[in-house]
């Protein structure tokens, strides 16, 4: 392939943010369109390398043919739409039910949460997956809550001199769990910003609700040793927000344009993310309110760095503009 091709198809590839399935597809045509061109230009008179350049100059800047392609591409079907917006249905139907503090039920949602998102990941990584990412995260956090009182002990025998010796291989077992939880998250994010800052902002967003969530469990008695009634008073506001979050991601994936998924998904996930954490947090007022607001929409962007620092292609990867990453994309992502 020619180095102006190769470019120009870079060029549009790191702009595209589709699922890999849809990025083969396009950068296939592409790549048909302009061996097709270009041999038509050579019989024209040409040589090999002025049409490549007339040819990729015809065709328009790559900026605009991205945005083209994604928004001739990017609108999922209703199926799309509801597996989108079904995890946070699925846990928020435990808040109103009451069952999320089922030893049976609750982990087994999380289990199929936890199955789906590993199905979705190791086929294609279609845009509906991101939703359910952060669910199933989310028991790596719980894991962290569970360890945390063992932590707490060993902190304060060998800081303070308080209580007794820590278990060594305990400790160890806990730290190489947090050490790889840590990284999990750490990985995920950091893969999925390469693909599109937005979609790492809808596979978190789920994450502070649930945390903030359990942090507030843990004030009021513990997950596992407090009293069960006095939980259930934020049950109907998880439920609400989670549901805002269904329409979030359900927008998202309905919409072409990308400025426009951005805004809708931002916008909503912001707002669920301040009316929950003003009423876990006990109406701290407007300026509590607005602070958690300023803090939400931080952290809803803070995945746009990442997509700048950590390209959209792989580091040092140039296997995509081979014909083979044409046959097989899979492999490249």
């Amino acid at each position: 392939m020619l180095s102006q091709i190769k470019e120009y198809l870079d060029d549009v590839r790191s702009r595209l943010h589709l699922d890999p399935v849809i990025e083969k597809q396009v950068i296939g045509e592409l790549h048909t369109y302009f061996q097709d061109k270009i041999l038509e230009l050579q019989d024209n008179g040409l040589s090999e390398k002025e049409a490549a350049r007339e040819a990729v100059r015809s065709f328009g800047r790559a900026r605009v043919v991205a945005r083209l392609m994604y928004e001739a591409y990017s609108k999922g079907n209703w199926t799309e739409t509801l597996l989108a917006a079904l995890p946070h249905l699925i846990v928020a139907s435990l808040f109103v039910s009451r069952l999320w503090y089922h030893p049976v039920l609750a982990p087994l949602a999380f289990a199929v949460l936890v199955g789906v998102t590993l199905f979705g990941w190791w086929h294609g990584k279609p845009d509906w997956l991101y939703s359910w990412i952060g669910y199933a995260l989310f028991p790596l956090i719980v894991g962290g809550y569970v360890c945390f009182p063992v932590l707490e002990s060993a902190a304060a025998y060998i800081f303070l001199g308080r209580g007794s010796p820590p278990n060594i291989l305990l400790l160890s077992l806990i730290g190489g769990f947090l050490v790889v939880s840590l990284w999990i998250i750490i990985h995920t994010t950091v893969r999925v910003a390469r693909r599109d800052w937005i979609l790492a902002s809808m596979m978190l967003t789920p994450l502070p609700i649930m945390a903030s969530w359990l942090f507030i469990l843990d004030r009021a008695g513990g997950l596992f040793w407090g009293d069960l009634s006095a939980f259930q008073q934020w049950n109907a506001s998880m439920a609400l927000v989670l549901g805002m979050l269904a329409i979030a991601s359900a927008t998202f994936i309905r919409l072409r344009k990308r400025v426009l998924k951005g805004i809708a998904l931002i916008t909503l996930a912001c707002i669920s993310m301040t009316i929950i954490g003003n009423i876990l947090w006990e109406n701290q007022g407007f300026a509590g309110f607005l602070g958690i607001a300023v803090l939400s929409l931080i952290f809803l962007i803070s995945p746009a760095i990442l997509e700048v620092r950590a390209s959209h292609r792989e580091a040092g990867s140039e296997a995509w503009l081979t014909g083979d990453w044409i046959e097989h994309p899979s492999d490249t992502k």
